[in-house]
């Protein structure tokens, strides 16, 4: 008998461990992503091909927040769950939230309304910053999230989770990654759920600093960033760098001091063209805060009329995060999806990601 149960639990820690997530880009996990994702999509997309989850069932639909933001949960026979994190929708509400793209520092709190500041540590350098929009995103989602983990983790022992997201999705899925690891480091989150993302079709969510701690967080594999290369959304937001965008240590921090030992004449012109080039992209960050961040922020507060305008942070440098995995179109792409000057997402549905995945990787 004793001998019986040993040879039982060592089967079952078999099969528990051949259920583990693994770290990389799997091809047929992410073609289920990409099914599990096209699910958030209501309506009928013209020459929409992608199938219906083949592996995965829906058990959770989350409430639609006050800037369009939805989530689903699904789960399979292997104890893995997914939280897909629904992209930009055809409401007014939900591209203010792309639009409203100044940054603020990745550590701080937002005041929502009177009863609910939402507190977020994403990363540990002071100088990382994030995108506002994406981050009020995460502020509605992360209450039901949150619950919901810790419930299947309650109830169903599941420790495995992986975040989908296209698009907009995308974005916050970064964004909630980077929530998920500060809580567990805080013991709010127990530390031994693993957590593997898939970021399709992903604009760029923060700046250099944001994206050295995401990378390091999820070194190994278990950050993936998927791109067509005909995709134009992850090419956005507009980033600029300035002077100020590097780190302490650099050349260009003390001009003068670089050019103390030249000739009073090439110290000015030095110092004329440095100013050429040094000063325009800061104009351009004020200005980005102005228009992207001032401005969007009037429209938002009609939506939620309690949230308090948040300090900015003095960059606009937005840099693309994740492992990348680009999806590089071919002839034979470019005549199945030409370029339609009617419609500039032909390249950022998920029917071309999922044409392109499968046949560039699924072999």
């Amino acid at each position: 008998m004793k001998h019986l149960i040993l040879f039982v639990s060592g089967l079952l820690l078999c099969l528990n461990t051949q259920a583990q997530l693994k770290p990389g880009f799997d091809i047929q996990e992410y073609l289920e992503m990409l099914r599990i994702s096209r699910q958030q999509v209501d309506t009928a997309m013209k020459n929409d091909h992608v199938p219906k989850p083949q592996t995965y069932h829906m058990i959770y639909r989350s409430a639609v927040g006050p800037l369009n933001n939805r989530w689903d949960l699904w789960i399979n026979n292997h104890q893995t769950a997914v939280i897909s994190i629904r992209g930009t929708t055809a409401e007014n509400v939900s591209w203010l939230e792309n639009f409203y793209a100044a940054m603020v520092p990745a550590t701080g709190h937002l005041h929502i309304d009177d009863t609910t500041t939402f507190n977020y540590h994403l990363a540990d350098n002071p100088r990382a910053a994030v995108h506002i929009g994406w981050l009020l995103g995460l502020a509605n989602l992360s209450k039901t999230i949150v619950p919901q983990i810790t419930k299947l983790y309650r109830e169903q022992n599941i420790h495995d989770f992986i975040i989908m997201g296209h698009s907009q999705g995308a974005a916050i899925s970064f964004l909630l990654r980077s929530y998920l690891a500060d809580l567990q480091q805080r013991k709010q989150l127990p530390a031994d759920i693993r957590f593997k993302v898939y970021s399709s079709a992903p604009p760029k969510p923060g700046n250099t600093y944001y994206a050295y701690a995401y990378n390091y967080l999820t070194r190994g594999g278990w950050g993936i960033a998927i791109t067509n290369a005909a995709d134009w959304v992850p090419e956005t937001p507009f980033s600029i760098q300035t002077v100020h965008d590097f780190n302490t240590l650099n050349p260009f921090s003390n001009i003068n001091e670089g050019t103390k030992n030249q000739s009073l004449l090439i110290r000015l012109y030095i110092k004329h063209v440095y100013n050429r080039l040094a000063k325009p992209p800061v104009r351009a960050v004020k200005n980005n805060q102005k228009y992207l961040g001032h401005l969007v922020y009037k429209f938002i507060k009609k939506t939620l009329p309690q949230f308090t305008e948040p300090a900015y942070a003095p960059t606009n440098l937005y840099v693309s995060c994740g492992t990348p995995i680009i999806l590089m179109p071919n002839a034979d792409y470019r005549q199945k999806f030409p370029d339609d000057t009617k419609n500039v997402f032909t390249h950022h549905l998920f029917w071309p990601y999922y044409y392109l995945a499968e046949k560039e990787y699924a072999h």
